[in-house]
């Protein structure tokens, strides 16, 4: 008798979860993951036509077939290494549909973060400088969006449009692959603003902090965020 009872467990959560509805969807990235973003969500109804969703994901544009090296690489720059970087968001969604839970058109109010990692070099007066490259970014904005759930499991969660507004902070850490004792960093300023000169809400921007051994260059900007894609999933 003891045998059997698991599978009257799996049956009675499956009748219990059909007889009201799916309240928990978990979704992977698709159209994402062609772009080197690979995430998993969690959305969970908050009740009839709102729910919360979290994302989690790591991120390396070079992992994508559609992203070249040179699409993230300054001009001045050669990359040396692509290190990645994480990135969460959570979104609080209003469903427009009164009668099914978790389905059809939405809007939500987002916030999101990520944050990247580069390692390029950089010629400047014969010299080789190594430039450790971090980004982080913190936004907000609101996305619209079509969750369809097919036989009431498969999740397919359409956003089409999201815009808001990103703050970003970038940092450039400049050193000399080769030390040179009493090397004066403040020396190669000039040169590493060419690298905006021709971006000038960037260019002004520019924030240098000289060390004995680097030179770190920080530039904080605010610049429109968008975001669109699929995401597929399992609806419990």
């Amino acid at each position: 008798m003891n045998k059997f009872t698991p599978c009257v467990a799996v049956f009675l959560i499956f009748f219990i979860s059909n007889a009201f509805g799916q309240t928990n969807v978990v979704k992977a990235g698709f159209s994402d993951a062609f772009l080197g973003n690979f995430n998993l969500n969690y959305e969970k109804a908050v009740n009839q036509n709102q729910s919360v969703s979290f994302k989690l994901g790591y991120m390396k544009p070079t992992l994508s077939p559609f992203i070249s090296e040179t699409a993230i690489t300054p001009s001045a720059y050669t990359l040396e290494k692509s290190k990645g970087g994480m990135n969460a968001s959570v979104d609080y969604r209003f469903y427009m549909s009164q009668n099914e839970s978790l389905q059809g058109l939405y809007i939500a109010p987002y916030m999101r973060w990520l944050n990247q990692k580069m390692d390029y070099a950089d010629e400047i007066d014969t010299r080789i400088f190594d430039v450790d490259f971090r980004l982080n970014t913190l936004g907000a904005g609101a996305q619209l969006g079509y969750q369809l759930l097919l036989a009431e499991r498969i999740s397919l969660d359409f956003y089409f449009f999201g815009a808001g507004i990103d703050y970003h902070m970038v940092h450039f850490k400049y050193q000399l692959k080769q030390q040179e004792p009493g090397f004066d960093y403040g020396s190669i300023k000039s040169e590493v603003s060419d690298v905006f000169k021709n971006i000038n809400y960037l260019h002004k921007k520019l924030k240098f902090d000289k060390e004995d051994d680097h030179l770190t260059t920080r530039l904080p900007f605010f610049f429109p965020g968008f975001r669109a894609g699929i995401n597929l999933g399992i609806a419990f």
